[in-house]
């Protein structure tokens, strides 16, 4: 329900199907990499979802590659604040050509309104470590909460590493074709989200 309000959120903030498409190719992408994950144990390390994990398919929950998408948007949201407030672009011509994309949207809603300062890969790499370190206060939680359990009972540094790649590749499709998918909703999401895992941490 509160990811399904908030993709709503940013669709209605944005107008761009094109996000549409991108949460249906990543939320295939991620579940095929969770079901692998599961099966195997080669991409994340051995691991199961617990059965407070409802309504699975091959392991997995349908609703861990919706978390995988909301959450990715949302790291992407606080990548983008933190490389602007760190690197602005402050030359007049890059002020023209945020105008010059705002009257293109005003006049083709289908036209990109993403005029990003620094290079592409910059804003994905940044969003795949923060998902990475997020990752880090839900793995406690997580695990109490019979959400998954590891194989080994110790959360190996292969998972980190496959949520920063993975975070990585579904993000940077949001770049390359310009997906307006920006909103203030993302940030609290992500703020909201931090704080309850964390938390939790010193809850359980």
């Amino acid at each position: 329900m509160l990811n399904g309000l908030v993709l709503y959120a940013i669709y209605r903030s944005n107008e761009d199907k094109r996000l549409f498409l991108w949460l249906a190719v990543a939320y295939a992408f991620t579940f095929v990499m969770e079901a692998l994950g599961v099966a195997t144990g080669a991409i994340f390390g051995e691991y199961k979802y617990g059965p407070t994990m409802w309504f699975q398919w091959l392991g997995v929950p349908f609703v861990i590659a919706l978390n995988w998408c909301v959450l990715t948007l949302a790291c992407n949201e606080v990548a983008i604040r933190l490389l602007e407030r760190f690197f602005p672009p402050a030359s007049p011509t890059n002020r023209e050509s945020r105008i010059a994309n705002q009257e293109s949207r005003i006049s083709d809603p289908a036209a990109p309104l993403t005029n990003y300062s620094l290079p592409t890969t910059y804003y994905p790499l940044l969003a795949a470590i923060l998902t990475a370190l997020y990752d880090v206060t839900i793995e406690p939680v997580a695990i109490a909460l019979d959400y998954w359990q590891w194989g080994r009972g110790e959360i190996p540094l292969q998972n980190y590493l496959a949520w920063a790649a993975i975070a990585f590749l579904i993000s940077l499709p949001l770049y390359l074709f310009r997906i307006r998918f920006r909103s203030p909703v993302l940030l609290v999401y992500f703020l909201a989200q931090l704080f309850f895992f964390v938390v939790l941490n010193f809850m359980l």
